[in-house]
């Protein structure tokens, strides 16, 4: 079984507006597309939305749309590839940062270099909310952070994904959040160049949306079930504030941990994740971290097979 599957259900609403789009001719950046970016403005309080094709292209716009170029960007090492690309893709150099091995949230302090300005990256979920000094700017690269309480209201602007593998999801998409209305102006014209959703996807997006609350509630019931099931030692992500478990992780002895992987594997043909592989070498919490994380899969269909992955864990 596949680590993650999309939260999509094609229900009588979802078909009806794919075939509009037929009738109509606008396939992008159009009626759904302006639905998906309202939800935002109307759930987060936030002054702008910009949705666009995916969330790699949206943090390169909300970038360039900053002026960010050739800064030195503090970013963890402990993060998607994608957000090193935003920042290389604007002429930028990424200085790369430790993370706290509790919250594996970026830990500014482990950053040894002169930077102009950083990328919090929400892991997992986990909202995060770094002590910087008030002349080093932020975006923060959002794209777990749905549903988090500050979603939109942190730094410059925030990025949000709604990839196949987020929840809610679009198939691909992303979206800017600002409120700061020259930013927003600049990432509006940069998506209309480069960036569109097309209005297949915005579909798909508002009709996950609308089933998040139901998907959030059995993954929230899978993971209460894994954390009383599973009888060896583990850490888990601590949070200090807010999470959304857009990732359920814990972290096993190493050896312990690759026993696990093989058996699932094997035994149950059950993919799981060991992320995220550093993106810098030698910091010494974002290399502890990566050696014992197990990441668990957490959709719907897991309902079905969770008592055996319990068992297969206890019995590695």
């Amino acid at each position: 079984m596949r680590f993650s599957y999309p939260a999509i259900d094609f229900d009588a609403k979802t078909i009806l507006a794919f075939a509009d789009i037929f009738e109509t001719g606008w396939v992008s950046n159009s009626g759904h597309v302006r639905a998906i970016e309202t939800h935002f403005v109307e759930r987060f309080g936030v002054a702008h939305a910009i949705a666009c094709c995916n969330a790699t292209q949206g943090l390169s716009i909300a970038l360039t749309a900053a002026g960010w170029q050739n800064r030195r960007v503090m970013v963890p090492a402990f993060t998607w590839p994608s957000t090193v690309y935003a920042i290389e893709r604007n002429s930028c150099t990424p200085v790369y940062a430790d993370i706290d091995p509790e919250t594996w949230a970026i830990d500014p302090a482990s950053c040894r270099e002169p930077v102009d300005a950083a990328i919090p990256v929400d892991i997992f979920g986990n909202m995060v909310e770094p002590r910087l000094p008030a002349e080093i700017p932020t975006i923060y690269d959002a794209a777990h952070g749905y549903g988090l309480p500050r979603l939109g209201h942190r730094g410059i602007a925030e990025v949000v994904s709604m990839s196949h593998t987020k929840y809610p999801t679009a198939s691909e998409g992303g979206v800017i959040l600002t409120n700061d209305p020259a930013v927003a102006e600049t990432a509006i014209e940069l998506r209309r160049l480069a960036a569109r959703m097309s209005e297949f996807n915005a579909i798909i997006g508002l009709n996950s949306i609308r089933k998040y609350e139901h998907w959030r509630s059995n993954r929230d019931a899978l993971i209460r079930r894994y954390l009383e099931g599973i009888r060896h030692p583990f850490d888990r992500q601590r949070i200090p504030t807010a999470t959304n478990n857009s990732v359920f992780a814990l972290l096993f002895e190493p050896d312990l941990r690759n026993r696990i992987v093989h058996n699932l594997t094997e035994t149950l043909q059950l993919e799981t994740k060991v992320y995220y592989e550093p993106l810098a070498r030698g910091l010494k919490h974002t290399e502890s971290v990566f050696s014992r994380i197990l990441a668990l899969p957490t959709h719907m269909k897991m309902a079905e097979i969770v008592e055996d992955v319990i068992r297969c864990i206890n019995y590695s």
